[in-house]
């Protein structure tokens, strides 16, 4: 079993150890964060929203956003080879044949804005009212890419972007997207697919499919419009040869981090030169590496060691509440003795505040250097063993629960998202673990659940997230508060962009016994049963659920259908058309009216079918031919009968049939139409 699987979002220490071995030090230096990840900043504290909200506005390919991109988009070559000679064209002319053909492949390097580039062909080639979709490959890790059950609806253009490594796609893919691209042609839709050279030719390559070929963009004009979007004039910063070299064999992605780190510096000292600028930049482009190992060799002073990473996990905050911890940190971490000393032989704060270069900014602690606060912890994590993390996130994690005031809110803020931005940059996730201790606590919940949605939809661990909370959906041990936050977790906008992933997990969690489990996947599945694209496999999901033993999941299954049946969308009516679920929903409720006992989602979900009658003629007809299919269904048709016909009679009594005269003629249509299907009438 794997670390991570021996690992739940429990308040076991066993465990937690268990996901730290001292084997595990720390890795990944110098990662960059992407995927509308905050850069960082003198002033900024990250939001986990901004991610969450990022992500959707990326993947649903909204308009705005859509316009964003293409403002910003740096000047890119289209190649169209072809067997005479290759062309070249520019942004219209790929468009233009974008539009003209059911789908286009994109080919690119990885991590050369192929994406970004696609996007603007989308835009280009669309008119202003078609929808932009794009299509998130919603596998559980280690599976395949094979191109099933995607979407298909009309007027839309999507946009599928291959994943770089080959073996995430099955080889014969080429040939089933040619199959879809057809599809979507007679729905007038189409796609647009990117992918690397080596990831197209995994897939089958060739075939009857345009082909555009897209080099990498001149990475300096990248930086210099994505500041101008930010009204940040950066010429004189791009110009210098310093910044030419840190662009030399960078990456599009190492560009837009460098983007936010020239806006930062530009807009928090713009009274500095171009020189001290392009300084301040650099040293925020390598996390400060070289000053923190030369800061860390010189100063051998325990309370100023401590008072930086106290500050680095805290700005923002007032320096007195910071120094205030620094004892408490020491203690955690083995450097100091349980004996508080702050008497004057001690450094006191502006001392100490000189000493990591940060200043008092309208009474906050703030860092002088760009970036600063994040490149100390990404130091401390790539220079540290994985013992000494353990010890400092959970030190971190346990200060708001010292709290009861109305500053809990603010420091939760600001340590989750110093943990969200260090498992983005350093690409590990075990610090996720020690979200676990608010879990239970209803003020701090939703931090743990915006900082896995953030990471688990972000680009660079969102696998890594997604397959934790697997693993944690199916622990024994998971706490009944940890389960109720994952349920959160995969009802909200997670459940948007990976649908089946998040279903799979509710599957696993609907298993738990547990009274405050049950209601949790009730809300869940409420939610998300508020999206409409989402019904029919819900309704397939749940009805899997009532297929096993009576009790645990299939008694979930029930309330999760009662739930589902008060609302607008009664799950019978939403199905009607699709002949598989329908048939299961009948299976299902013929199983239900099969018990001897009378059970209370025996009456809810069958009260539920006869109040979905009253809301229409149409909705009436095919309530009636529901229950008739389920009188019909195998053996016991006229048993089931007799119960659905008492059920009927509780449901509009004859005495209140002059207060309720629409209850009473949906009461004697569904009685006299069962009675013609009964098995012993229709055999005779």
């Amino acid at each position: 079993m794997s670390p991570e699987e021996t690992v739940a979002l429990a308040d076991d220490d066993r465990i937690e150890e268990a996901l730290y071995p001292e084997a595990l030090s720390g890795i990944n230096v110098g990662q960059m964060v992407t995927g509308g990840t905050v850069h960082g900043g003198v002033h900024q504290t990250f939001v986990e929203n901004k991610l969450i909200n990022e992500a959707i506005r990326r993947h649903h390919l909204l308009r705005a956003y859509v316009e964003q991109v293409v403002q910003s988009l740096a000047p890119r070559r289209y190649h169209l080879p072809s067997q005479e000679q290759d062309l070249t064209l520019d942004r219209a002319a790929a468009a233009r044949l974008v539009g003209s053909q059911p789908w286009v492949v994109v080919l690119g390097p990885a991590n050369s804005g192929l994406r970004t580039a696609a996007v603007a062909l989308l835009y280009e080639s669309s008119q202003a009212e078609r929808r932009l979709e794009e299509i998130l490959i919603d596998e559980e890790r280690g599976r395949p890419f094979a191109a099933s059950e995607l979407p298909a609806e009309r007027g839309v253009t999507y946009l599928l972007c291959l994943p770089d490594q080959r073996e995430r796609v099955i080889p014969d893919l080429r040939r089933r997207l040619q199959a879809y691209a057809a599809h979507l042609a007679t729905l007038e839709a189409n796609l647009v697919v990117t992918a690397t050279p080596a990831v197209w030719a995994a897939a089958g390559g060739g075939g009857t499919v345009s082909i555009l070929q897209v080099p990498p963009p001149d990475l300096a004009e990248v930086v210099r419009r994505e500041c101008a979007v930010h009204d940040v004039d950066a010429s004189s910063i791009v110009g210098n040869p310093t910044i030419c070299d840190l662009l030399t064999g960078a990456t599009v992605t190492d560009a837009m981090r460098l983007t936010g780190i020239i806006v930062t510096a530009r807009r928090s000292h713009p009274e500095r030169d171009a020189t001290k600028l392009v300084e301040e930049v650099c040293g925020a482009y390598g996390d400060w590496d070289d000053v923190l190992a030369d800061w860390f060799g010189a100063v051998s002073s325990v309370r100023q060691r401590l008072f930086l990473v106290a500050a680095a996990l805290l700005e923002g905050e007032p320096p007195a509440e910071v120094l205030d911890v620094v004892h408490s940190l020491g203690q955690t971490l083995g450097d100091l003795s349980s004996d508080r000393s702050d008497g004057l032989a001690e450094t006191g704060l502006r001392a100490l505040m000189s000493e990591i270069k940060a200043q008092v900014v309208n009474g906050e602690l703030r860092f002088e250097r760009a970036n600063y606060g994040t490149a100390v912890l990404t130091f401390l994590h790539s220079d540290r063993s994985a013992h000494f993390h353990k010890k400092l996130w959970k030190w971190a994690m346990d200060l708001p629960l010292r709290r009861n005031d109305h500053r809990q809110t603010r420091l939760a803020e600001r340590v989750v998202g110093n943990l969200v931005t260090i498992v983005l940059r350093s690409r590990d996730t075990r610090p996720l673990v020690w979200l676990s201790h608010w879990a239970g606590r209803p003020n701090l919940r939703p931090h743990v659940v915006q900082a896995l949605t953030a990471t688990a939809m972000s680009d660079e661990v969102g696998a890594d997230v997604r397959s934790l909370l697997y693993r944690w959906s199916r622990l024994e041990r998971a706490s009944d508060q940890s389960l109720c936050a994952i349920a959160e977790v995969c009802s909200g906008e997670l459940a948007q962009l990976y649908p089946r992933v998040s279903l799979t997990r509710l599957s696993h969690i609907a298993h738990r016994d547990s009274p405050v489990v049950r209601d949790a996947i009730v809300t869940a599945m409420s939610r998300l049963w508020e999206i409409p694209r989402l019904r029919r496999r819900i309704v397939d999901v749940v009805t899997n659920w009532s297929e096993g033993e009576p009790g645990g999941r299939t008694e979930t299954a029930w309330v999760v259908f009662a739930a589902l049946a008060r609302s607008e969308a009664h799950p019978v009516l939403v199905t009607w058309h699709d002949e598989s679920s329908r048939t299961g929903l009948v299976g299902l409720v013929a199983r239900l009216f099969d018990q001897a006992e009378v059970d209370e989602a025996r009456a809810e979900f069958g009260e539920s079918l006869l109040d979905a009658a009253l809301l229409s003629e149409a909705s009436r007809i095919r309530i009636v031919e529901f229950l008739e299919d389920v009188v019909r269904h195998g053996d016991g048709g006229t048993r089931r009968l007799v119960r659905l016909s008492k059920l009927t009679f509780a449901w509009q009594p004859v005495g209140r049939d002059m207060a309720s005269p629409d209850r009473r003629d949906v009461r004697d249509h569904v009685v006299e139409r069962l009675h013609q299907v009964d098995p012993l009438t229709v055999g005779a």
